[in-house]
């Protein structure tokens, strides 16, 4: 069976950086910063941020009842790009709604046009699956992501207001 995908690309203020450090600590900052997201996220292999680490995320009861809980597999980083990719090998994602589903997070920073950067980064998620019956329409998946992308953004933007007001 052919697989097909989505993405979603988000704009955030902070920077890539920044974004990127936070994917990596993400079993302690998603469910801190989106408990109405994720209820916990916890390493059951590894460190939970390198390649070969497994996930299990937890998601909260109020954000979806059609997936609550997803065993992810970190298959491949590159610190280089700031890429990282998962596939979920377990959990109502691949139980009930994909026979297959994996995942590629990219964040760059953004393109200086001759003048000087701006700040903020671009965030590029995708996703390519096989298809089950009973499948999560891609606008609920697209916005768990963008509703992950933009609360880090939120989260990180307090920390750096925060620390300036103290300086």
């Amino acid at each position: 069976m052919p697989s097909e995908g989505y993405k979603t690309e988000l704009k955030l203020v902070s920077s890539a950086n920044d974004v990127w450090g936070a994917i990596f600590a993400a079993t302690r900052i998603y469910p801190a910063v989106l408990p109405d997201v994720y209820e916990e996220i916890t390493s059951t292999r590894r460190d939970g941020y390198s390649e070969g680490s497994m996930r299990k995320i937890t998601y909260s009861p109020g954000f979806n009842k059609a997936a609550r809980m997803a065993m992810e597999e970190i298959t491949d980083v590159d610190h280089e790009t700031r890429t990282v990719s998962c596939s979920v090998e377990d959990g109502e994602f691949v139980t009930k709604h994909y026979r297959s589903f994996e995942t590629t997070t990219t964040v760059a920073p953004l393109p200086s046009n001759e003048g000087p950067r701006e700040p903020g980064c671009i965030v590029r998620w995708s996703c390519s699956y096989v298809n089950a019956a009973g499948s999560l329409s891609p606008d609920v998946v697209k916005d768990l992501m963008n509703k992950t992308f933009e609360g880090l953004d939120n989260h990180l933007q307090k920390l750096i207001h925060s620390k300036t007001a103290r300086s």
